[in-house]
C-alpha cells in the first residue's frame, strides 16, 4: 500500500457549517454522502458509519482538540481515502475508551478503505495527527480546505 499520507485527498476535505451541535449520526450520515458525490464510497458508506459508530464509539476525548475516526468494512468502499471533516459547531460522538461519555468534537478524521489490512496502521497515524497539535490548529483556523490539504501532506 502507497504512503498512508496519500490517503489524504484535496477532495475528501470538508468544511461542516450547521448552525447546530449535530449528533454523530448526522454528521456521519453528511460525511456518507459527500463521499458517495465524490464516488469514493458505496451508496451503503453512511449507514454502515452509523451502525459501526454505534457498536464501537470513535470519540476520543484528546487535549486540546477532541476528534473523532469514524471507519466502516471495506464493502462499502471504492477508493481509499482519509476525509478530513471540520464541524463549525461540532458533533457529540460517544467516547472509544468511556462509552458511557460524550464527547464534542469539531474534528473528524473518516477512514475509507477498500481493505482492511491497513486499518490499525492508518488508526495509528491518525492519533499521531490528532495529536499533533500545530497540525490541529491549522486545520481549525484554515480558511480553505487547500490549506488543509497543504498542511497535512508537508507536515506528514
Amino acid at each position: 500500500m502507497e504512503k498512508i499520507s496519500s490517503l489524504f485527498k484535496r477532495d475528501t476535505i470538508f468544511f461542516i457549517d450547521e448552525e447546530k451541535v449535530c449528533t454523530d449520526r448526522e454528521v456521519l450520515q453528511i460525511i456518507g454522502k459527500l463521499l458517495l458525490e465524490k464516488g469514493y464510497v458505496k451508496e451503503s458508506f453512511g449507514n454502515a458509519l452509523i451502525e459501526r459508530e454505534e457498536k464501537y464509539p470513535t470519540g476520543l476525548a484528546m487535549v486540546p482538540y477532541p476528534v473523532a475516526i469514524p471507519h466502516t468494512d471495506p464493502g462499502h468502499v471504492n477508493e481509499a481515502c482519509i476525509s478530513i471533516v471540520r464541524v463549525k459547531q461540532g458533533a457529540t460522538f460517544h467516547e472509544m475508551v468511556d462509552v458511557e461519555s460524550i464527547v464534542k468534537v469539531n474534528y473528524i478524521f473518516c477512514i475509507a478503505l477498500p481493505g482492511a489490512d491497513k486499518q490499525t496502521d492508518v488508526l495509528q497515524y491518525l492519533m499521531q495527527v490528532a495529536g499533533d497539535d500545530l497540525l490541529m490548529n491549522i486545520i481549525r483556523n484554515a480558511e480553505s480546505e487547500d490549506e488543509i490539504f497543504q498542511a497535512i501532506c508537508s507536515k506528514h
